[in-house]
């Protein structure tokens, strides 16, 4: 067994509940309840009964419950349609990218079929995000600008990025839950490096109309978490070597440049797993930030959608591919990623929960704004690489309004919901307010409390199939 790999399953089969800081602790809980919320708005969805239902018809021993369903099914396939769920709307934290729903469905599912305890499930969930997010950063980030020279700021696109990593963080979660030894969690791991999907973000982000793949299947990565835990249990053996030489993980999964030795700088003592971003809006990160200047700006001046001509929205260099630049709004998932028609929302002061419902989709006031207003999206990458230079967390936006003859401008250097700078944070008030949207569309007010309380007294629950009956 090479020292990476043990390393990384020495420090998730040993750490206990203790270990854990305050910090993390009380940030699993948040995340926990953001990320069933979002689960329960992805019912709406195609994606999201595409998924129910091909969880429903593999079925396996009723272990395991579906997210906003009263199916109950084997925990890998609760853990894949949990993992579809949780992206369907896109309105998932990020962490080490989109590392959310591929370790909390499959924690949730191992809880679950294990009777696992509300501190067995809040170790899991934090100990798989940590060792992911370790992984994850191992190769440079997925735009990373250069840093000097005649080139400074100009971001140079890798032909090969998105969220394999994350499968890790699935696999080790649900191998916590599992409580494996250090040598079944290395196999655990080893199992998953071979289960992941590929990383296609690249060539999705180059692709239109968007298809129901979007970056990935994040149900597969949970579900892959779930298999790879459950056969290491079984004695199944996996390649504790993944890591190591010139044919390792990074390689064969198209990385070109890596560094080992990130991964276990400050293993046990300096944690990361906490530091999430939430969104405010159920759509793709490269977009927000010019929506939070526009709904500042249309609150600020009371502008209403007669009163606009036009708006310019500046927003992430991702805008140039063709997921954004050829967005027609042909497909479900086009709606996600399209700033045009989260503007049309916005400004009729719709619901974020409810911008992708049918009824919003089809609404005539939506598309007599897209048809008359004349919205243009720009960006420019060289200050977004600049900016990425200066403050790794920085994301650039801006809208400019015409509006009553009057020009209105807004600016942010970050986006609402970014853990940092600390005052851009989701507070509680806001999270539980998201929730509530998101779940009172299966939910009543009862089981909405319920959940509330019992997420912020996560340590009390004695079983976690309490609260995945709450949900269900």
């Amino acid at each position: 067994m090479e020292d990476i790999t043990e390393k990384l399953a020495g420090f998730a089969a040993e750490v206990k509940f203790r270990d854990l800081p305050e910090q993390v602790t009380y940030e699993i809980k948040r995340l926990l309840l953001d990320t069933i919320g979002c689960a329960l708005g992805g019912i709406s969805t195609e994606k999201g009964s595409s998924a129910v239902g091909l969880a429903t018809r593999l079925g396996g021993p009723r272990e395991s419950t579906i997210i906003g369903k009263g199916d109950k099914v084997s925990c890998a396939n609760a853990a894949w349609a949990n993992g579809q769920l949780t992206n369907a709307l896109d309105f998932d934290a990020l962490g080490a990218g989109h590392d959310v729903p591929f370790v909390i469905p499959s924690s949730l599912a191992m809880g679950e079929c294990t009777q696992a305890s509300g501190v067995d499930l809040i170790l899991a969930i934090a100990v798989g995000l940590e060792v992911g997010r370790r992984i994850t950063r191992v190769s440079p980030s997925n735009y990373p600008p250069v840093p000097d020279g005649p080139d400074k700021g100009k971001i140079a696109w890798p032909p090969v990025f998105g969220y394999t990593a994350s499968t890790f963080g699935a696999a080790v979660s649900a191998a916590k839950i599992l409580n494996l030894s250090q040598e079944k969690m290395a196999h655990a791991i080893g199992i998953a490096g071979y289960l992941c999907a590929p990383d296609i973000f690249r060539k999705w982000s180059d692709t239109a109309p968007i298809r129901m793949t979007k970056q990935g299947l994040f149900g597969w990565g949970a579900q892959a978490g779930v298999t790879s835990a459950l056969l290491a249990d079984m004695g199944y053996t996996g390649d504790a070597d993944l890591f190591q030489g010139p044919y390792c993980f990074w390689r064969y999964t198209g990385k070109e440049k890596w560094n080992t030795g990130h991964m276990l700088e400050g293993l046990g003592t300096e944690w990361g797993c906490h530091q999430i971003s939430y969104k405010f809006y159920p759509m793709g990160r490269c977009l927000p930030g010019a929506l939070d200047n526009f709904i500042q700006l249309i609150s600020e001046n009371n502008l209403q959608p007669g009163d606009i001509e036009k708006v310019t929205a500046r927003v992430h260099p991702l805008a140039q591919f063709r997921m954004v630049s050829e967005n027609e709004l042909i497909t479900e998932d086009d709606y996600l990623f399209n700033l045009r028609y989260a503007i049309a929302c916005a400004v009729h002061r719709f619901n974020p929960a409810h911008w992708h419902n049918a009824e919003v989709r089809q609404d005539p006031r939506v598309w007599e704004f897209l048809q008359s207003v004349d919205i243009v999206i720009t960006f420019d990458e060289r200050e977004f690489g600049l900016a990425l230079l200066e403050d790794p967390e920085a994301r650039p936006s801006g809208i400019e309004v015409v509006a009553r003859k009057k020009t209105f401008t807004a600016n942010s250097k970050y986006i609402i919901g970014s853990w940092q700078p600390e005052e851009f944070r989701m507070t509680d008030g806001e999270l539980k307010q998201k929730f509530r949207d998101n779940a009172s569309r299966l939910l009543g007010v009862g089981k909405i409390n319920k959940t509330l309380e019992m997420m912020f007294e996560l340590e009390k629950l004695e079983n976690t199939a309490e609260l995945m009956e709450l949900v269900a």
